[in-house]
């Protein structure tokens, strides 16, 4: 037995060489993988509802395609893109094998070459889920350093959203609002992505976006304006109190000269109708570009008609 051990060592580091050899070159064979999709198809599950069986001929070290062998009940998850599916007869859709080697290397793994798919195309069932679409309300607390202030309304990256639940909670739904987006002592423009509240129940097509804001170094500049009556009828007469006010703008800094001299500053008569007691807002025209926003004192003025 002493003598016979040595060469059962031998063939045995053989045998081991010989497998290694031959599991490091290159081959081909035929390959079958359970996947199950995802997509953001609107107005179907995110999910379909079974797994599909898609075979290749694949390439790869023999080592790969034995890993791929000994895991042929294994599912795997892959996201399509909405747009590579072709939607055939109500909940099935449809990816054409040409597509497909896009998604290769997530069906079959980054060790091997897909040279070809056994199917001209593979079809999935996204079931139907009821929906409705409503606005993004970003939500936000945005604090700046002495002499800066936001500029321009928040920009975000998609204006609405996808909502997916229950009939009866959906008609209910108006809006999505973002999680809260808190920034202090800010003397720059912010962006960022944020998570949108989702809820609860329910199911959203998007679950972040990305918002931008701009923020601006400001100087203000004080001046008063005489007010005018537009929208006044032949034959009538609108006394306003005050008929002038004082207005403070912020503009962008820096200025040159007053960037507000054709603002023209009024009360609209008919909002004078429509109102209670006779008070109307003051009201600017042909405000600066450059200026980021403006107030008056007093904000409202007492409003008396008469006849001429």
């Amino acid at each position: 037995m002493r003598k016979s051990l040595p060469v059962i060592l031998a063939v045995l580091a053989s045998v081991v060489i010989w497998l290694i050899s031959n599991l490091s070159e290159t081959t081909s064979d035929i390959v079958s993988v359970q996947v199950v999709a995802h997509s953001n198809l609107v107005g179907h599950s995110d999910v379909a509802e079974e797994s599909v069986t898609i075979a290749a001929v694949v390439s790869g070290s023999g080592f790969s395609l034995l890993n791929l062998a000994l895991s042929t009940n294994k599912i795997v998850d892959v996201t399509f893109d909405p747009e590579d599916l072709t939607n055939r007869d109500g909940d099935f859709f449809t990816i054409a094998d040409n597509t497909l080697f896009k998604y290769a290397s997530s069906i079959m793994g980054p060790s091997v070459s897909v040279k070809s798919f056994l199917s001209h195309s593979v079809t999935f069932r996204f079931m139907r889920e009821a929906y409705k679409k409503v606005p993004i309300v970003p939500v936000s607390f945005i604090s700046c350093s002495p002499q800066y202030m936001p500029y321009r309304d928040m920009v975000i990256s998609q204006d609405s959203v996808y909502v997916y639940g229950d009939p009866v909670r959906l008609e209910s739904l108006d809006k999505v609002l973002t999680k809260q987006i808190v920034k202090r002592k800010v003397n720059r423009g912010v962006h960022g992505v944020v998570d949108l509240e989702v809820p609860a129940g329910m199911r959203l097509s998007e679950g972040q976006i990305t918002y931008s804001q701009e923020v601006t170094r400001y100087v203000e500049y004080s001046t008063t304006a005489v007010l005018e009556v537009r929208n006044l009828p032949e034959g009538r007469k609108l006394t306003v109190f005050p008929s002038v006010v004082q207005v403070t703008y912020r503009f962008v800094f820096p200025i040159s000269g007053n960037p507000a001299q054709n603002a023209i500053f009024y009360i609209d008569y008919d909002e004078f109708v429509n109102s209670l007691g006779g008070k109307c807002m003051v009201r600017c025209d042909n405000s600066p570009d450059v200026a980021i926003c403006w107030e008056a004192t007093p904000q409202m003025c007492d409003c008396v008609e008469s006849s001429l």
